[in-house]
């Protein structure tokens, strides 16, 4: 069960990604928000990151985790 706390502050970052553009704008704007937020995105399949040793999505936006390295 999802605590309530957590489920406001998604529908906050949900609701303050800004639509303009097309998906992949879209998509940047919620990972801004979702980080802003408090959140860490972790893709399940690390194939369309290639290479890259970066372990959540944050990280390879060059958005910095607070307590992190």
């Amino acid at each position: 069960m999802m605590n309530n706390l957590y489920a406001q502050r998604l529908g906050r970052a949900a609701k303050d990604a800004q639509p303009g553009g097309d998906l992949i704008d879209h998509g940047w704007s919620l990972v801004k928000e979702l980080h802003k937020h408090g959140f860490d995105i972790v893709p399940r399949d690390r194939g369309p990151a290639g290479l890259n040793p970066a372990n959540t999505i944050n990280e390879m936006c060059g958005l910095s985790i607070p307590g992190w390295g």
